[in-house]
């Protein structure tokens, strides 16, 4: 399964997004998924704001995207909330870092309550 990862990044360290990717990133590839990140969609610096949520936005998009996984705080950020709501909208499978404990993280399915 290929993910978007959608994480907060304004108001806060850069390092600090940029390791939050990386772990959910690295947890996720090791079940097998493969993932995209903001920064790999957009590596260069300097651009305006609109310009790296389009860029998201089209990636998150993209046919290929099967799911997206909303990283701890999605919820305090309006880009991370525009982005849920193109998941929303376009039938994308929505996952959280925050509900990692409970998920079968090959599938990304709940795993079952016996």
């Amino acid at each position: 399964m290929k993910a978007y990862i959608s994480i907060p990044i304004s108001g806060r360290p850069l390092i600090d997004a940029k390791c939050q990717a990386e772990r959910i990133k690295a947890k996720l590839t090791e079940h097998g998924h493969e993932c995209i990140t903001p920064f790999d969609v957009c590596p260069e610096s300097g651009k305006p704001y609109a310009y790296y949520m389009g860029k998201d936005i089209e990636a998150l998009l993209a046919e290929d995207i099967d799911a997206v996984v909303f990283g701890n705080g999605f919820h305090n950020s309006k880009g991370c909330r525009l982005e849920h709501a193109a998941a929303e909208i376009y039938g994308k499978r929505i996952v959280y870092q925050s509900c990692f404990y409970f998920l079968d993280l090959t599938t990304l399915k709940p795993i079952p309550i016996k």
